[in-house]
């Protein structure tokens, strides 16, 4: 069994996250999918629209 692990912020989910996500499964049996805190992403100088919270949620769905 394969597991594929990738991760993003995934802010205003689009057609091209969910290619890529797509693309990523592909690549083995399972694929675990984490999201960037607002903190990490805060240290990588990058600014969500959504807080973690809200993409939490939306993402969970």
């Amino acid at each position: 069994m394969k597991i594929v692990l990738t991760y993003g912020t995934f802010d205003l989910l689009h057609y091209g996250h969910i290619n890529f996500l797509e693309k990523a499964k592909s690549m083995g049996d399972i694929l675990i999918v984490g999201l960037s805190s607002d903190k990490f992403n805060e240290e990588k100088g990058k600014q969500s629209f959504y807080n973690f919270e809200i993409r939490k949620k939306c993402f969970l769905h």
